[in-house]
């Protein structure tokens, strides 16, 4: 499907610009856009730019999800995760209607399997809390965050929270995960991808 196909795709870029002249990275809500961007946006069409990734929306707000002048990386990081996240919906939704098991994203790393977890630009810990929840960790030897290569320091931060003991009052994780390796790939210097493996403590 190209560009032009893709539904009211003209007026979500509008919307996008708009609410990034408008608000910048700060949040708001769709009554507050509705009052104040040109068009009176409406709640579907909204729903519509968090859909092409274009803003998110936290459950009470929405805000604009990358910035036009953020770095390509950002973009494909962006991108990535809302693929993952709509892949791994597709597929264990497909899979429940067919008796499968495995509808997550495996990679395999020194003859073991981890559950895949992109990490975007502004992902949080309790973000990923989220993402984890209904994956079948127990069907895996741990978990691999991965990221382009400059947003290795903040995985490494991520992934030290989900190494601490209270990550288990924190949700619903039976046990926490300990750092199990790290790696780095790709063939283009400016384009690479960085993984941290952790397994199960």
């Amino acid at each position: 499907m190209s560009e032009t196909e893709l539904p009211r795709l003209e007026d979500c870029l509008e919307l996008y610009a708009a609410a990034v002249e408008r608000y910048g990275s700060e949040p708001f809500t769709a009554a507050r856009a509705k009052r104040e961007l040109a068009g009176t946006p409406s709640p579907g069409l909204l729903e519509l730019a968090v859909a092409y990734g274009l803003l998110e929306f936290d459950g009470d707000a929405y805000a604009v999800r990358v910035e036009p002048d953020e770095p390509e990386s950002a973009w494909r990081a962006n991108a990535v995760d809302r693929a993952e996240r709509i892949r791994t919906a597709a597929v264990e939704r497909a899979i429940r209607g067919t008796g499968g098991t495995d509808g997550v994203r495996a990679l395999t790393h020194d003859s073991r399997r981890f559950a895949s977890v992109a990490v975007s630009e502004r992902a949080e810990f309790e973000g990923i809390l989220d993402r984890l929840e209904g994956v079948p960790l127990e069907e895996y030897d741990g978990i691999v965050l991965r990221s382009p290569g400059e947003r290795a320091n903040a995985v490494q931060r991520l992934a030290d929270r989900l190494c601490e003991p209270s990550v288990t009052d924190e949700s619903e994780l039976s046990r926490p995960f300990q750092k199990e390796s790290t790696d780095v790939v790709g063939d283009d210097k400016n384009d690479l991808e960085f993984r941290l493996f952790l397994e199960w403590e």
